[in-house]
């Protein structure tokens, strides 16, 4: 409403009011009554008039709310994708043993003849093995052969090949075992394959009755937390590595003794799992590891002068001849104690382990003195 029609309204009630109390007018009351009503009414006609009528603006409709958004569910991140292959290598390179194309595990070999011991194998992996690959001495007897020796035809996946080394053959009577492997153009070993044979008269059957036994007189387990116990046990326990320590008393070997033959029985023991499937072989370390503490899963050893990569290779008793040269250097320098810690040249994987039972690991000795 304008203010002029609040004014013309107002002024309009004020002459009605004074009509009402004026002495001697001559309008009633009620005419002063109708002309007023009929002022204000007037007014408010005009202003209807003169104001243009506002349309209605409908209130906006109520827009709905969005539906929640459910939550996005999580997408999982794909589980790694595992690899690996046989023969004590990756899904790169692994090895699966064919045959004993020349001297068959046990042959008899005349002591200090040359001979030659060739391995058929199949490449199981996914790499091609090239002349950057060699084929390379491990553990045991090495027999005069060659410390490494380098393929001479690239041999792809799948495909066979012969490898021959040439070596000679211990002049000491009893049975030697050489063990072998392929080395990868990075230096990283993969594989086992060994040579058995026997030298020598009466002897030459292996039997490992002969020399002094030396059962192991302390034995031991130390886990890569820490944490130790009283039994001999190699591989792996959720995934936490674990490494046996056995120790040998030599104190009753004269220092001035000539060793001749050690025949290594490691063979009572049995398994959890397939530690050999999983963390590949088990190879013995020569140090000083007693008393055990955390520290010992770490220490470090010489070697190894022991490997085993099969339960089969561990069942079988066996002349060595790294051994007996480690125990011919302890009992002249007059130490007392030959030490081994044990553990496997893979990662430690799952729970999977060697435990060497009541039966501990033994050592047979010959040696001659002056």
């Amino acid at each position: 409403m304008k203010k002029g029609t609040f004014l013309a309204l107002g002024a309009a009630l004020l002459l009605a009011l004074s009509a009402c109390n004026m002495p001697g007018s001559g309008n009633s009351a009620a005419q002063v009554q109708t002309a007023a009503a009929e002022t204000v009414s007037a007014n408010l006609t005009e202003s209807a008039l003169l104001t243009p009528s506002a349309t209605n603006t409908l209130e906006p409709s109520n827009t709905p709310e969005p539906s929640p958004t459910s939550d996005v569910t999580n997408t999982p991140f794909p589980s790694p994708v595992s690899g690996g292959g046989g023969g004590g290598g990756n899904s790169c390179d692994s090895i699966q043993f064919v045959s004993d194309v020349t001297i068959p595990d046990g042959q008899q070999v005349p002591a200090g003849d040359q001979f030659t011991k060739t391995w058929r194998l199949r490449n199981a992996g996914t790499c091609t093995w090239t002349t950057g690959y060699s084929v390379v001495f491990v553990s045991g007897n090495s027999m005069n052969g060659p410390a490494s020796q380098p393929l001479t035809a690239n041999v792809v996946p799948g495909s066979t090949v012969d490898i021959s080394v040439t070596l000679t053959a211990p002049t000491a009577s009893g049975q030697h075992q050489g063990n072998w492997a392929l080395r990868n153009a990075s230096n990283q070993n993969f594989g086992h394959f060994f040579v058995i044979i026997n030298t020598g008269g009466a002897q030459a059957t292996g039997s490992p009755g002969s020399g002094n036994t030396f059962n192991a007189s302390s034995v031991g387990q130390v886990d890569a937390n820490g944490a130790f116990a009283s039994a001999a046990h190699a591989g792996a326990n959720s995934d936490v590595g674990v490494r046996g320590f056995v120790a040998f008393n030599i104190s009753s070997i004269p220092s001035n003794a000539t060793i001749t033959e050690v025949r290594v029985d490691f063979s009572n023991f049995d398994t959890m799992s397939n530690p050999f499937a999983t963390m590949g072989c088990l190879q013995g370390f020569a140090g000083s590891f007693f008393p055990l503490s955390a520290a010992s899963y770490n220490a470090s050893g010489a070697g190894p002068d022991m490997q085993w990569c099969s339960s089969g290779d561990l069942s079988t008793v066996f002349i060595n001849d790294a051994v007996k040269n480690r125990l011919q250097s302890a009992v002249t320098s007059g130490a007392t104690s030959l030490e081994y810690q044990l553990r496997f040249n893979g990662a430690p994987t799952g729970t999977a382990l060697v435990r060497f039972l009541s039966s501990p690991p033994k050592l047979i000795v010959s040696y001659t003195t002056p």
